[in-house]
């Protein structure tokens, strides 16, 4: 199919890579933003090669970002002791691209910079879509304007207004059990460090990760170095701030729950909670998996991106799964006559990765957050083996091959999905399983 009419909701990550997708093949693409103006919010965001090669070459010039190229993901325990490192030295020419550090901000900005470039996409700012027209298709916006379209993708988020009427039931966001702190401090304090391990967390960009009883924390440099983006995700039973309902975000700048909370951690997680300033906190949610992402009844509407399959932050490929989206969704309309069977298509390509993605989002969670005991001794020790009984998903290095090497564009692609870890021992996690 070519020239096709096409309306794309929301303007996030998942939208804006969409629209470039789309335009690539010569499609006409409206996106709709409900806010007036994209504003610098969010922190770090951890952009990997599955993602990278398809913005790539969709016209994004990651040249202009300020960023880091990632070197690996090294974990540590709470007591930063040294267990394993992932490294990533090899992924521009296993993969064919880089494995990026950048603030989210930064890489929207990116985005609509591509749009703009763009004759064929027209961002609309300030355009909330009140309601769908499934037959015809077409999107009502807040100021009675009627927009139609050949076809129809809802990029709105965990939230989506649409999910509802598109899966004929309620799919309402659910608790993990977690709730994350993000925050970004200037690297100058920690390259001022007597400490030769502190400064190395700049100097060498890993993504370092220490894990501990009922909690984790994240960190890694952004802007070329001048920033650090440091992640703490913890049980709700275990935190110290002000609870949350699980749709509130919470930004504040008392960093006395976090010092309290991991006074007895090593010192680098020690350090890097005394150095919080602001933050933004929430609650981290999911789903379980939909029955279906395409409107039953004409096939004309489909979901896309957090919409369709929300998934924990543990893998960091949140977003490049809703850049996955883009390019096989527009790979099924390059494919395939007519809409509803290249939809039918788009939902059969990627419900069962995007599906496992998420699930061993959440055998990670279980796994990073044990106590001190039997089963956290074993985990190390299964650490230091590649193959699948590592509970570290990269740690396998066929299931990194199948997360990094994947090409959603390709539909002829057929790649077996691996075996994922298993869930820790039972009566060790701290989550109910």
């Amino acid at each position: 199919m070519h020239d096709l009419k096409v309306i794309v909701v929301g303007a996030g990550i998942g939208g804006l890579q969409t629209a470039l997708a789309l335009a690539a093949d010569g499609h006409s693409v409206t996106v709709l933003e409900s806010v007036k103006k994209f504003l610098e919010v969010g922190a770090g965001i951890r952009v990997p090669p599955n993602s990278v090669r398809l913005s790539g070459s969709w016209g994004v010039d990651f040249k202009t970002i300020p960023k880091e190229t990632s070197l690996g993901n090294r974990f540590m325990d709470w007591h930063g002791n040294h267990l394993l490192d992932c490294p990533f030295d090899d992924v521009q020419d296993r993969y064919g691209a880089p494995y990026y550090f950048i603030h989210r901000a930064d890489l929207i900005d990116a985005l609509v910079s591509a749009v703009k470039r763009t004759p064929r996409i027209i961002l609309r700012m300030g355009t909330p879509v009140a309601s769908y027209d499934f037959d015809s298709p077409a999107v009502n916006t807040t100021s009675g304007e009627r927009i139609s379209a050949d076809l129809v993708i809802c990029a709105d988020g965990i939230k989506s207004a649409a999910r509802p009427s598109i899966t004929g039931s309620s799919i309402n966001p659910i608790d993990t059990g977690d709730v994350a702190y993000r925050i970004l401090v200037p690297t100058a304090s920690l390259l001022a460090s007597p400490d030769p391990h502190i400064r190395s967390l700049v100097t060498n960009p890993w993504a370092v990760h220490w894990l501990g009883p009922e909690g984790h924390a994240v960190g890694y440099p952004l802007r070329n170095g001048t920033l650090y983006n440091i992640i703490i995700d913890v049980t709700h039973t275990t935190d110290l701030g002000a609870p949350l309902e699980l749709d509130e975000w919470r930004s504040d700048v008392d960093n006395h729950c976090l010092v309290e909370r991991f006074k007895d951690w090593c010192p680098a997680v020690r350090e890097l909670c005394a150095l919080t300033g602001r933050y933004l906190k929430w609650k981290l949610a999911d789903f379980k998996e939909l029955e279906r992402w395409v409107e039953g009844r004409k096939g004309k509407v489909a979901l896309l991106g957090d919409a369709c399959h929300p998934m924990m932050p543990y893998l960091a490929q949140g977003a490049a799964q809703a850049t996955e989206d883009a390019a096989a969704l527009a790979a099924v309309l390059r494919t395939y006559d007519d809409i509803p069977t290249a939809l039918k298509a788009y939902e059969a390509q990627r419900k069962p990765r995007s599906a496992y993605i998420a699930y061993n989002t959440r055998v990670l969670q279980n796994w990073l957050h044990l106590y001190d005991g039997e089963e956290q001794r074993r985990r190390d020790e299964l650490m230091q083996h590649d193959n699948s009984e590592n509970p570290i998903f990269w740690g396998f290095s066929e299931r990194k091959d199948w997360l990094f090497g994947h090409n959603s564009a390709n539909l002829s692609l057929s790649q077996p999905i691996p075996l994922p870890p298993s869930m820790p021992a039972a009566g060790s996690s701290v989550y109910l399983n």
